[in-house]
């Protein structure tokens, strides 16, 4: 990550002077996004440079209006920026659009309401102003062009045209900062307002044709076994157009839990021992591919499941059904770096995975003695309990002790440092934190964890290298 441009006080005297003037140009990345991208400036706004009276907003007596509704996916709408204060007669502002699910990302893009408007799109290309070239950006701004004057204590409208994401992105935040200038040419004696607003799609969902459902499979094993709250993979044709899929992100959480509907798909499941019916929470959709959680339940099934488009809709198309037998009261299995039989793992307490690097680029074995995080489901009950779609909040573990094997070596207690849920993740993803044993030879050493006399999937596997 580049470092935040800043600029330190001792500079300042030798600063030109341009970057203080009410300028025809404004810097780029002072819309007030907090993205964690150099070039928006941890969430900086106008104020840094015009600050004579103090943070945005602190002048009650301008105001900045904001007219912006939920987005149609396709749809365009014209955003209109109102700014006013009695004695500003210049006036200049900048607008970004990001994904809720990912600041880092442009929502759409923009244009202009009118050629002769004194607005232009602008897109990061890592330079202070940034290009009109927006072929390879993923960040675009709309600003003023000329900062254009108007009669003091008359207010000024920017219009602006938006263009939504083509399909439905989640939630998206709408970020303007405005400033209010007195005309003199320099950055003293300006107002500035910024305006922060989260809208949500109202696009009907549209799919036509009815999804076909193949085939569920345990999400971590890609096998036939279920287990209350485990992870959970549906194959299918028709669940998405071709090419595009959706990941659950903040912008798609309900009260802090993981969508029921996302992409314009639902999952719903009946069955002994859950509540009739139950929508299960979505974590990933494409064309021929959904990934869920089982709800929680008792018993051993059969339970029912179905695929919905356009859930809730009048044009709402049920798939077949499918019959899952295979429930059982724990069902436990790695995650896999598919298509190979090396478990999902990382060095603990870092982002380092561990993997062979023809697997996985980037990745490195583990080492005797490191203290390494398997990833799994359908492990069971915790302590305290997680409901399904929701995130474990901190550690949870798991009610029922385990037995880890990592090659011939059974650990010991005292090699098991956590299992449980994985902080921060959906309450089916399981996290155990071991280590591997000071003896374990070089090679693809088995690994398998046992819960209740029931055992992860055969011929799973971490890399060691001494």
């Amino acid at each position: 990550m580049r470092p935040i441009r800043v600029i330190l006080p001792f500079t300042l005297a030798l600063a030109p002077a341009f970057l203080w003037a009410e300028s025809g140009t404004p810097s780029l990345g002072y819309a007030g996004v907090n993205s964690g991208v150099a070039s928006d400036h941890g969430g900086q706004n106008c104020s840094t440079c015009h600050s004579t009276y103090g943070p945005a907003n602190s002048d009650p007596s301008g105001s900045l209006t904001v007219t912006v509704g939920d987005y149609n996916p396709g749809v365009t709408q014209t955003i209109r920026i109102i700014v006013q204060h009695p004695s500003a007669d210049r006036w200049g502002f900048q607008l970004a659009i990001r994904e809720v699910s990912d600041e880092t990302l442009s929502a759409g893009s923009f244009g202009l309401a009118l050629p002769s408007d004194p607005v232009q799109v602008i897109c990061d290309d890592g330079s202070q102003y940034g290009s009109a070239s927006c072929n390879t950006s993923p960040r675009q701004f709309a600003e003023h062009r000329s900062a254009p004057r108007g009669g003091a204590g008359t207010a000024y409208e920017f219009d602006v045209v938006w263009n939504p994401p083509s399909q439905e992105v989640g939630r998206l935040d709408v970020y303007i900062a405005a400033v209010a200038a007195n005309g003199d040419g320099t950055a003293a004696g300006d107002r500035v307002y910024t305006f922060k607003k989260t809208i949500s799609n109202i696009g009907a969902c549209s799919v036509g044709k009815k999804p076909t459902l193949q085939t569920v499979l345990n999400g971590a094993s890609f096998q036939g076994a279920f287990s209350s709250k485990a992870m959970v993979s549906i194959f299918g044709l028709g669940f998405q157009a071709s090419g595009y899929t959706r990941t659950a992100g903040l912008g798609d959480f309900v009260n802090g839990a993981f969508p029921t509907a996302l992409g314009c798909v639902s999952v719903q499941v009946t069955g002994p021992g859950i509540p009739q019916p139950v929508l299960l929470p979505v974590s990933y959709v494409q064309q021929d591919q959904i990934n869920a959680q089982m709800p929680q339940f008792t018993g051993t099934g059969p339970v029912s499941l179905q695929v919905i488009e356009n859930p809730g809709g009048p044009n709402q198309l049920m798939s077949d059904v499918a019959t899952l037998n295979a429930m059982q009261p724990l069902a436990p299995a790695f995650f896999l770096f598919q298509p190979s039989k090396s478990i999902a793992a990382l060095l603990a307490g870092t982002a380092q995975i561990i993997a062979d690097p023809t697997v996985v680029p980037g990745a490195r074995a583990a080492r005797p003695g490191d203290i390494i995080s398997l990833y799994a489901t359908g492990f069971g009950d915790t302590n305290p309990g997680v409901g399904p779609g929701q995130l474990a909040s901190g550690q949870a573990p798991l009610t029922n002790p385990v037995i880890v094997t990592i090659g011939n070596t059974t650990l010991s207690p005292s090699q098991i440092q956590y299992a449980g849920l994985t902080p921060g993740s959906i309450s089916g993803l399981y996290q155990f934190n071991v280590q591997v044993p000071l003896g374990t030879p070089n090679g693809a050493i088995p690994v398998s964890i046992s819960i209740n006399g029931v055992t992860t999937q055969s011929g799973t596997t971490i890399p060691v290298q001494q």
